[in-house]
C-alpha cells in the first residue's frame, strides 16, 4: 500500500502537464452522475482527489456545494484557479484517509480518476461514514478505448519496447470487474450502476507525449527510458501525418449507501 501512496504523489510534480493534457469528462457522463444521485440545488458534494479540477468544474458550474480534497498542493493550486468563479467550492490539501470529515454530511461522494489511490482497507467504509442516508458514491474513469486503429497499435508496441515492457497496455475490464466486486461485496452500498460513454480526442505529437508524461508508470521509469518513450512516440506520430486520434471509454460506477 505504501508503494501506491508514493506513486500517487508523483502527480504533484506533473501538475501543469496534468492540467493541459489529461482529458476532461463528457457532459453525458456528468448528467448521468447528477441524475442517478438525484442531486438538488442544495446538495453538498465531496470530491476525493480533485487534481486540477477536471471534473470539479462541470459540477461547480451547476451550483452545487463542493468540498474537494487532494494531497497535491500544486494540483490544488490549479483547481482553485479553475474554480475561482464558484465560491461554493472549497479545497483542502490532504489525503482522504487522513482528513477529518463530518459524518453523514454529503449527498454525493465522487472521485474522478482517483479513488484507486485511496487505501482499499478503509475507502468504502469512510465513504459510507461521510454520506447521508441514501447518499451516493460515484467513481469516474477515462479509460483508453479498445479501438482497432493501426497507429494506436504501433504506438502501444513502441511504448512497450521503449520502456522495457514496464508500460503495458491498460486492460480496464479487469479493473471494472474488481470495482464491481468490491462495491457489491462490502454490503455498504446498493443499486450499483455502470454507465459507459465512448468519445475521442485528436492529439498531435506534443500533446500526445504530454499526455504520456501524466501517467504514473511513465513517471516511474528511469530518465533514459522516459526520453526513449517520448522520442519514439514523437517520431511515429510525425511520420503518420502529425496526428493521432485516441478513443476513450468514460465509465461511471454509481451506487447508493445502504
Amino acid at each position: 500500500m505504501q508503494a501506491d501512496i508514493e506513486r500517487g504523489r508523483l502527480f504533484e510534480s506533473s501538475a501543469l502537464d496534468y492540467h493541459q493534457f489529461r482529458p476532461n469528462y463528457p457532459d453525458m457522463i456528468i448528467n448521468e452522475l447528477v441524475a442517478l444521485s438525484n442531486l438538488k440545488s442544495s446538495s453538498r458534494l465531496l470530491e476525493v482527489g480533485c487534481g486540477t479540477g477536471k471534473a470539479t468544474i462541470s459540477l461547480a458550474a451547476r451550483g452545487y456545494l463542493i468540498d474537494c480534497i487532494d494531497p497535491g498542493r500544486s494540483l490544488i493550486a490549479f483547481a482553485r484557479r479553475n474554480c475561482r468563479s464558484w465560491p461554493n467550492v472549497t479545497f483542502q490539501v490532504n489525503r482522504f484517509e487522513d482528513a477529518q470529515i463530518e459524518t453523514g454530511h454529503y449527498d454525493l461522494l465522487y472521485a474522478a480518476q482517483a479513488f484507486h489511490w485511496v487505501d482499499p482497507k478503509i475507502r468504502l467504509q469512510k465513504a459510507t461514514s461521510v454520506l447521508k442516508p441514501d447518499g451516493c458514491l460515484g467513481l469516474l474513469y477515462n479509460y483508453p478505448g479498445k479501438q482497432k486503429d493501426p497507429l494506436i497499435e504501433v504506438l502501444a508496441a513502441a511504448v512497450l519496447d521503449a520502456s522495457d515492457s514496464l508500460m503495458k497496455p491498460w486492460d480496464y475490464f479487469e479493473e471494472i470487474a474488481n470495482w464491481k466486486n468490491e462495491i457489491e461485496s462490502c454490503d455498504l452500498f446498493r443499486d450499483l450502476s455502470i454507465v459507459k460513454h465512448r468519445w475521442e480526442i485528436q492529439y498531435n505529437s506534443s500533446s500526445y507525449t504530454g499526455l504520456s508524461r501524466t501517467y504514473s508508470d511513465f513517471m516511474s521509469l528511469p530518465e533514459r527510458a522516459r526520453r526513449k518513450v517520448t522520442d519514439r512516440l514523437r517520431e511515429l506520430i510525425k511520420g503518420n501525418g502529425g496526428f493521432v486520434t485516441r478513443s476513450y471509454d468514460c465509465v461511471l460506477l454509481h451506487a447508493v449507501r445502504n
